[in-house]
């Protein structure tokens, strides 16, 4: 009975684990806490545009911890101010995900003038 329990457990820790919410459009999502702010879908189409480039870039970053919680601002707007651009010419998004949940960072790069 023993044996049974435990792999009954096991099999339903590593089911809950591969259905956890990890990410939401590129962004960490915290299960039980989830404190971050994403630029939408339109303010992506938006900011970019042929042969555009900019003098500045500003950078701003979320995080994931286990997927439990989510924490940080990585809007547009917060890249644009940390590098105090009015003009947005491109936007990019890096990601770094160490074993696909334990640690996830996710930043916009903004360019611009």
């Amino acid at each position: 009975m023993t044996l049974w329990k435990l792999s009954l457990t096991f099999a339903l820790t590593t089911l809950a684990a591969g259905c956890m919410p990890v990410m939401q459009q590129g962004y960490p999502v915290g299960v039980v806490y989830n404190g971050t702010k994403a630029p939408s879908v339109v303010d992506r189409v938006e900011a970019s545009g042929p042969n555009k480039t900019g003098a500045k870039t500003g950078e701003a970053c979320s995080t994931g911890i286990l997927g439990i919680a989510a924490f940080g601002d990585a809007s547009i707007d917060a890249a644009k101010k940390a590098a105090q651009i009015t003009d947005v010419h491109s936007v990019e998004y890096d990601a770094t995900a160490v074993l696909g949940f334990v640690y996830v960072e996710v930043c916009t790069v903004v360019h611009g003038n």
